[in-house]
């Protein structure tokens, strides 16, 4: 073998591709795409096993800061302390903190083993599988009492503790109160002592409960979430159209993770019946008899308060879900279809319908939280209205006639207990429950999704091909279509219509065959089928002689509208398949995609932006192509994949990709298979008529099959012209190294990329301070805020009152005054309720017309937002914003802001009058404060920064559910599920990590805290026992405070960091409010032309375009003048830069700022027009059709400007009347599932119709028809030209055939025009030419076509010269 090799310094500078000579046995060409790619070759030639080891050291370098999961290696006595949880915070505050750097991924510790959540996924799962309908009832047990059942008992077992520990400190206090009005100060030391071991076993027992909760809470989370992954990505794509795509969504991003929340809520909830039969007994004995209990029913009291107003929120949740639902699934249209949105200037309309679906949403949510804060009213203020009545009726009642000080106090301590861990958990416990119910019934209802495998309606003898075959000469086909009728639902109906009928086909080893038809014929469900896509059908369908399910043939496919996910292309190309560098090579090189590597920077390590929108439509096509062949399948499945690229590439992939490699290069990598078979779905009968065998369907019929001469004379029901142009064609077929060589000449593709587009959102991140904070609360009303601080400071003044009242009751009853002292509790009971419920419903009111201001302003800023912003940003961060942090804002931040309120307040008031009651204590207040503010000070940055990692974290979790979601038939075809499901188990593990370190740091700031608290609290109570002794009335009050003051310190001090953490999800909400705006919408000038444009002229002057600041130039020096009514076609090579012409015209990127540069369309420059003005001034058509949530009539005229009788005359003229008077609603149809209603072609039509709606004088069509059969592009084309004479139309297009007869050809090569004529001026040399005489770009184009269908493009440019000239 003969080697042309060049130094390295040539190939950088020259910039070309060298090719080595090969055998004449080796059809495909190998070539050196660049220097890197060579160089790194030979430096690493076990390339496959370095990228497998790539996760392994990738985690042992992100765990150098902490190489060891929390509690490895620590002792029992250092964990029951927390001391492992202490121990790393700390170093993160000496190592990361201190030296002013940020906490990131690279900071967390290793997962634990037990944490893992690959074996609860597994057992969850396979428990699952044992029920044909799994129900809410079996999913909770599953998910409470199946793989987590220990982490269960562990948190019912440490809240028993706590409350028996909590239940023993109210009989002690009782104990050690009568001690010191008796005197014995020796006993109350003992019982002292007793208290103090109690408060720390309590202490313990709390946390340990809350960390097993949440530890809980996090893997159920994910375990869920893992559930329904594997369930949808289970299903086909008929199944997964049955589910509501909004809902799932919403129940993956919004419902579960706020069951993270709610589960950890429950388990306080069950241990209430110990804590109520323990209060009573305590009761029972300290008022001897029945009546002690007495004050336990009035306090609960609260529980049918709470059911009746929880009954309501109930069905009010559940009608709140599915506005949520809608509003999400409007949401997820316009970010997918930002582009087309904007185009069309539909903005507005979209904004309408989301605003109107988040306002039913509103009241629902509005409702659900005044009516929890009157449960809060009753609930947390209960041990103050409980006393109050237990105390009148037993004195009134005649039970006590003289009230003991000490049963007062210990009472109202134990009511305090029970308010907090009885009435105000149960509270939680019953709206955590009703959520969870809720949640658990949606989560049911989508993993009991039937998965409508294709299922064969009538049995056939599944045999009978092989009773056929009796000699051994005899050959099966490898596909066999017997009475074949496919059926687009499971369960046949009487009227239900076969969408593909009376099919009889046999496919052998090595053929080709090309399926055509028009548009609606049922092209694409013949794929399906063979994809077993389709429901259900009728007859036999056999491979090998097998059924579909069977058979271990194995498939690959190509869509017309290709799935590509964001990463890099060679991952798209592997498709979670091992690396083979000499088998990678040959697939690029046939479909032509080591030409752009080479002009690539990363070459095939190049990132792909979402929805791929750093590649052209050919690209995507031809990478999407690539991943079939590195298949190596069986059978190939192509819908139309030549359509997005220009007809010159097109005929080298058919040619070196489907025609070579699949027949020459495939069997020779795999000798012993079968020869492959492919099937083309095409509109482009040129490559059809190059197939062994062709198929023409009508009607879901095949009217015809066999070789091209058999079916010649049914093509003219396609296309009478082209079949007469193409009984010529037939053996008209390059020779292999013309189109080598050319293959090699081919440039002008976008030739630079970012190598990371999409900009990490750690970067993105800004840090929450005060300014965001202040940000936050300049939402609310200055006024009002005022107030609510002064009713919660009038609460707490008034709660200390009625203590000091109680604390002084033996005085009013040495004086007689014990009627007074009742008058004046209950004055302040009033009071108090009074303020709590003013403070609430103006809190309520704030918190929630703020969350819905910032959602609206979201709204507003998402609609205006540049496009490169969404080129930036994957579609599922920014859904993350209206989805996940809106819904925590929404359900959290009311509850978090009371607390803080509430509890720092109470805790506050307790320290000033500890102080006043005890002056030394003020010492011990200092320190303890002191400290306190030390602690809170590193705690809250740290727990602050691991929960924005952790919100960070979710993000690229709801990406990879989108991604997977987007392209489920091609990880079934592929069969890669269980590579998609490891690759989520490991964001799931990661996200399990992050939220555990949050939590874990959490619970140990809480912990640290109580114990601080706890010292305190023992210093204190001795300070008291022993200089207050003399005084009955400041001792019980004083201990009381000291029992009670330091239970919702830890809780208000990490409710302050979560609502700092809470910020992040403002902050993040703040950014997107934040996004510099493209160009003014509505600008006053607008007014000046409100008929513009007057025509259709457009000009185009010395225009320079880039996408994104920073990147190259992809429009360069354009200049052309278009007049009104003028029909111009636009075209040139795959990436040239001919959609970024209606980028300009659209300003979707604005042009560079040079005084000689512009746009002008009727006179007017367009960068003088508001955005709205101009967009809805132009017409389009777009290469993928875009339909949303909606009716037909809401999708064709969004702003109801026209009336019903035009809607329906546009739709006769484009053909579509027939097919929606078969709707029983007509033009009111549901179009949600948009696929079953119309095919690709009959979108398409809508998108005509719009467009004869709106009558613009400019239209264009961005490779409109290249997904469409020949008969329904010459419908739209003549269509346009008819209804829209004068209208100036600009027509992107691969298929030379449609711009023939157009006024004027554009040819743009590199962002240039290189030519504007006529399409005959750059034809021919001459008038009295009669063939393709002229050596020019365009020429050359045509010719590319093949020579027939050159001359009938020539043909049609000379008539329509002559038709203008007369």
């Amino acid at each position: 073998m003969i080697k042309e090799r060049t130094d390295i310094q040539t190939i950088e500078s020259s910039k070309e591709i060298h090719i080595r000579q090969t055998t004449t046995t080796n059809l495909l060409p190998t070539i050196v795409i660049d220097h890197h790619e060579e160089q790194h070759d030979q430096l690493q030639p076990s390339l496959q096993v370095i990228e497998e080891s790539v996760d392994v050291s990738q985690q042992k370098e992100d765990h150098k800061f902490y190489p060891k999961y929390l509690g490895q290696r620590n002792y029992w006595i250092s964990k029951l302390f927390f001391y492992h949880y202490t121990q790393y915070s700390l170093q993160l505050k000496n190592h990361v903190l201190d030296k002013n750097l940020k906490i990131t991924q690279q900071h967390l510790p290793l997962l634990s083993p037990k944490d893992d959540l690959q074996k609860s996924v597994d057992a969850s799962l396979k428990k699952i599988n044992q029920f044909k309908q799994v129900t809410t009832c079996q999913l909770v047990k599953i998910i409470f009492f199946g793989e987590l059942k220990w982490v269960t008992f562990k948190c019912i077992i440490a809240f028993f503790i706590e409350s028996l520990s909590k239940n023993g400190i109210s009989f002690i206090l009782s104990n050690i109160i009568t001690c010191v009005s008796q005197n014995d100060i020796k006993m109350a030391h003992f019982f002292a002592i007793i208290m103090v071991s109690l408060n720390l076993l309590c202490t313990l027992s709390r946390h340990h409960a809350a960390n097993q909760s949440i530890i809980f809470s996090s893997k159920a989370r994910l375990t869920l979430i893992n559930l329904v992954y594997i369930k949808l990505i289970e299903l086909n794509q008929y199944s997964f159209k049955q589910a509501n795509i909004g809902k799932i969504l919403n129940i993956l991003s919004g419902d579960i993770n706020t069951l993270e929340q709610v589960l950890s809520m429950i388990f306080p909830s069950s241990v209430v019946i110990i804590s109520l039969l323990l209060a009573s007994y305590i009761l029972w004995d300290r008022f001897n008899g029945f009546i002690g209990i007495l004050v336990v029913a009035i306090i609960f009291i609260a529980y049918p308060i709470q059911i009746f107003l929880q009954s309501f929120n109930s069905q009010t949740l559940k009608l709140q879900k599915q506005h949520q639902d809608k509003r999400f699934k409007i949401t997820n249209e316009l970010i997918e279809g930002i582009r087309l949105i904007k185009m069309y200037a539909w903005e507005q309309a979209f904004k309408q319908m989301i605003l109107t679906a988040r306002r039913e949403e509103f009241i629902c949510l509005l409702k659900v939280v005044i009516r929890s804060g009157i449960d809060r009213l009753f609930t947390l203020i209960s041990q103050i209205w409980a006393s109050l009545l237990f105390f009148i009726i037993l004195y009134y009642g005649g039970y006590r006639n003289e009230m003991k000080v000490a049963e007062m106090i210990s009472t109202l301590q134990l009511l305090s207990f029970l308010k907090l861990n009885c009435v105000y958990m149960v509270s939680y416990g019953i709206q955590s429950f009703i959520q969870i119910k809720v949640s658990f019934e949606r989560i049911a209802k989508t993993l009991n999704l039937q998965n409508f495998e294709m299922k064969q309606l009538e049995q056939e003898v599944q045999n009978q091909q092989k009773n056929e075959c009796q000699t051994d000469d005899c050959i099966i086909p490898i596909v066999s279509f017997k009475n074949f009728q496919a059926f687009w639902t499971h369960s046949l109906k009487k009227d239900d219509k076969p969408v593909l009928k009376n099919i009889n086909l046999d496919i052998y080893e090595g053929e080709t065959w090309a399926v055509i038809g028009q548009v609606g014929s049922g092209k694409s469900s013949f794929l399906h089928s063979l994809l077993s896509e389709i429901p259900s059908y009728k007859g036999t369908l056999l491979f090998n002689g097998q059924i579909p399910q069977e058979s271990d043939l194995t498939i690959a496919y190509v869509e017309q509208e290709p799935y590509i996910f964001p990463d890099t292309i060679r991952q798209n190309i592997l498709f979670g398949r091992p690396y083979n560098r000499s088998l990678y090579q040959k697939v690029t090189q046939a479909t032509e995609l080591d030409v752009d590597f080479s002009l690539m920077k990363s070459s095939d390590h190049t990132e792909i932006g979402e929805r791929g929108i750093t590649l052209s439509g050919g690209q995507k096509a031809r990478i999407s192509l690539a991943r079939a062949l590195y298949s190596l399948a069986d059978i190939y499945l192509f819908d139309d994949p030549l359509s997005a690229v220009d007809a010159h590439v097109a005929e080298i992939i058919f040619q070196l990709a489907i025609k070579q490699f699949i027949f020459s290069e495939q069997p020779l990598l795999n000798p012993k298979k079968q020869r492959p078979i492919v099937f083309i779905a095409t509109h482009q009968i040129q490559y059809a008529v190059k197939c062994d065998k062709i198929a023409i369907l009508n009607e879901g019929e095949i009217i015809a099959q066999g070789t091209y001469d058999q079916i010649k004379q049914s093509l003219y029901m396609i296309n009478k012209g082209l079949a007469l142009q193409l009984t010529s064609q037939k053996n008209e077929n390059k020779n292999q190294d013309e189109i080598r060589s050319s293959a090699r000449r081919r440039t002008g593709a976008r030739s630079t990329y970012l190598r990371n587009l999409t900009i990490q959102e750690q970067n993105l991140q800004q840090v929450v301070d005060l300014t965001t904070f202040v940000r936050y609360f300049k939402y609310w009303k200055c006024f009002e805020l005022i107030i609510i601080l002064g009713l919660e400071a009038g609460s707490e003044i008034i709660i200390i009152f009625y203590q000091r009242i109680i604390s002084l009751f033996q005085e009013y009853q040495t004086k007689d005054e014990i009627n007074y002292a009742y008058t004046q509790m209950g004055i302040l009971t009033i009071a108090l309720l009074f303020c709590n419920f003013i403070k609430y419903i103006m809190n309520i009111l704030q918190v929630q017309k703020t969350t819905q201001h910032i959602h609206k302003q979201m709204l507003e800023s998402i609609s205006i937002a540049p496009i490169s912003y969404f080129d930036t940003n994957p579609s599922g961060r920014i859904i993350n914003r209206f989805s996940n942090d809106l819904s925590l804002c929404d359900a959290q931040t009311n509850q978090v802001c009371l607390d803080i309120l509430e509890l720092i307040g109470n805790f506050l008031f307790a320290l000033v009058t500890l102080a006043i009651l005890q002056p030394f204590f003020l010492i011990m207040i200092i320190a303890l404060l002191l400290i306190d503010i030390y602690i809170y000070s590193f705690y809250n940055k740290i727990i602050s920064q691991l929960k924005e990692n952790e919100l960070i974290q979710r993000s690229p979790l709801f990406d990879f559910i989108k991604k997977t979601l987007g392209g489920a038939v091609q990880v079934r075809v592929y069969g890669q599920r269980e590579w998609f499901i490891k690759q989520f188990y490991d964001l799931s593990n990661q996200c399990n990590l992050n939220s555990l370190t949050y939590y874990y740091q959490a619970r140990c700031f809480g912990f640290n805290i109580d114990m601080i608290g706890f010292f305190a609290q023992t210093v204190g109570l001795f300070f008291f026992l022993n200089l207050n002794n003399d005084d009955i009335a400041i001792f019980s009050q004083g201990v009381l405070l000291l029992a009670t003051y330091n239970d919702g310190l830890q809780l208000g001090l990490r409710q302050m960091i979560n609502f700092a953490t809470q910020m992040n999800s403002y902050n993040r909400m703040f950014e997107i409010i934040d996004i510099p705006p493209e160009a003014p919408h509505i600008k006053q000038e607008d007014k000046k032309f409100n008929k513009f444009p007057l025509n259709g002229d457009i000009v185009f002057e010395n225009v320079y375009m880039r996408y994104r600041a920073n990147s190259d130039l992809i429009l360069k020096g354009i200049s052309f003048k278009i007049q009104s009514g003028q029909k111009i076609g636009c075209v040139g090579r795959t990436g040239a830069g001919k959609s970024s012409i209606l980028y300009a015209i659209f300003r979707m990127s604005e042009i560079e700022d040079d005084e000689d540069s512009f746009i002008s369309i009727s006179g007017v420059e367009i960068k003088n027009l508001g955005l709205r003005k101009l967009r809805s001034s132009i017409g389009i058509i777009p290469q993928c059709p875009f339909l949303f949530t909606g009716t037909v009539k809401s999708n064709l005229d969004p702003f109801e400007e026209n009336n019903d009788e035009s809607i329906l005359k546009a739709l006769e003229i484009t053909g579509l009347i027939e097919h929606i008077k078969q709707f029983p609603k007509g033009i009111l149809t549901d179009i949600s599932d948009v696929n079953s209603v119309f095919s690709v072609g009959q979108k398409q039509l809508i998108c005509l119709t719009r467009i004869l709606l709106s009558k613009k004088k400019i239209v264009v069509l961005d490779e409109a028809t290249a997904n469409l059969d020949l008969k329904t592009d010459d419908f739209i084309q003549e269509t346009l030209k008819k209804q829209l004479k004068d209208c100036t139309l600009i027509t992107i297009a691969h298929r030379l055939n449609t711009i023939a007869d157009y006024d004027k050809v554009m040819v743009i090569y590199d962002g240039r025009v290189i030519e504007y004529d006529k399409p005959f001026n750059l034809l021919a040399k001459s008038p009295n030419s009669t063939f393709i005489d002229r050596n020019s770009e365009f020429s050359r184009l045509v010719k590319n076509t093949g020579n027939s269908n050159a001359q009938a493009i020539f043909d049609i440019a000379k008539k329509q010269l002559s038709i203008i000239e007369h």
